[in-house]
C-alpha cells in the first residue's frame, strides 16, 4: 500500500494516525521540494519515527518515482510538509497509484490554510481564491494572479497569498519583496492598495504576525530563509477588525 501522508507545520503536528503508519511502513521517503517546516527538519521527523527518511527531488518525484514499484508489495509513505494535496503533483501520484492498481490511504495533516484564520482571527468562509506570487525572471513576470486578487475585492473575500518557493536554488520570497510587486502591479492596474498581514514560519518558534500597510511592508527587511504568506484582507467585521489591532 502507498500511504501519502501530511506532515503538518513543525514535527509536532505529526497526528497520532500518521505516526501509527509510518512506523509500519517499509520505507518513508520524503517530498523536500515544495515546503519545509517552520521550525526543525527531517532529521526531527527521523528522531520522531526512528527510522530514515528519505528526500526526494522534484525529478524524481515527477519522473522516477522509486516508490510505486514496491508499494505493491509492501507498506511505503510518501510524506509531505503541511496537507497531502495542497501541490498537483500529489494529486497526479495519486490518480497514477490507483491506474497502476496500488492501494492508497491518504492521511491528512495541518496545512497553511487551516491555520491562518485562526492565527490572525480572520473568518474562516470570508476566503476567496487564493493565489501565488512568482518571482519574475528575464522575460517572465507572471501578473494574472492579481485578477483573482481583485475579484476577492469586489465580492469582499479575504486573499491568501503564497510566496514563491525554490527549494534547489534555497530561495523563500521574502514579505517585502511580495509587496513590492504587488504594488507594481496595483500601479499598472491603477488600484490602491492598503493594509495587509504578514505571516512567516507559521506555527514554528520564530513565528511573525504583523498587520500593516503594504508600502511598510515593502520597506521592512525580513529574515532570509522563512516560509512566508501574506493575506490582503477584503471587508472586515468589527470582531475581526479588532482581532487584527492586536496584531
Amino acid at each position: 500500500m502507498l500511504y501519502l501522508i501530511g506532515l503538518g507545520l513543525n514535527p509536532k503536528e505529526l497526528t497520532l494516525e500518521a505516526l501509527e503508519a509510518l512506523k509500519g511502513c517499509k520505507s518513508v521517503y520524503l517530498e523536500d521540494y515544495t515546503s519545509k517546516y517552520s521550525s526543525g527538519g527531517a532529521k526531527d521527523l527521523e528522531k520522531i519515527l526512528g527510522k530514515k527518511v528519505i528526500p526526494l527531488t522534484r525529478e524524481e518525484i515527477e519522473e522516477i518515482k522509486p516508490f510505486f514499484t514496491n508499494a505493491k508489495k509492501e507498506n511505503i509513505a510518501l510524506v509531505v510538509y503541511g496537507n497531502i494535496t495542497s501541490a498537483t503533483t500529489h494529486s497526479e501520484i495519486i490518480d497514477t497509484a490507483k491506474r497502476r492498481g496500488i492501494k492508497v490511504k491518504l492521511i491528512p495533516g495541518i496545512s497553511i490554510f487551516s491555520v491562518i484564520p485562526m492565527l490572525i482571527g480572520l473568518q474562516e468562509y470570508k476566503f476567496g481564491r487564493t493565489v501565488s506570487i512568482v518571482r519574475p525572471e528575464k522575460n517572465y513576470f507572471p501578473k494574472s494572479y492579481f485578477n483573482y486578487f481583485l475579484e476577492n475585492q469586489k465580492l469582499g473575500l479575504h486573499t491568501i497569498c503564497l510566496l514563491d518557493i525554490k527549494r534547489d536554488q534555497n530561495y523563500f520570497m521574502s514579505p517585502n519583496e511580495a509587496a513590492s510587486i504587488l504594488l507594481e502591479i496595483a500601479k499598472e492596474q491603477e488600484f490602491k492598495l492598503g493594509k495587509a498581514i504578514v505571516i512567516s514560519n507559521a506555527m514554528g518558534k520564530s513565528q511573525k504576525l504583523e498587520y500593516k500597510e503594504l508600502s511598510k511592508i515593502a520597506k521592512t527587511k525580513y529574515p532570509a530563509g522563512c516560509i512566508s504568506c501574506l493575506v490582503i484582507p477584503g471587508n472586515l467585521h468589527d470582531s475581526e477588525k479588532e482581532a487584527l489591532e492586536g496584531l
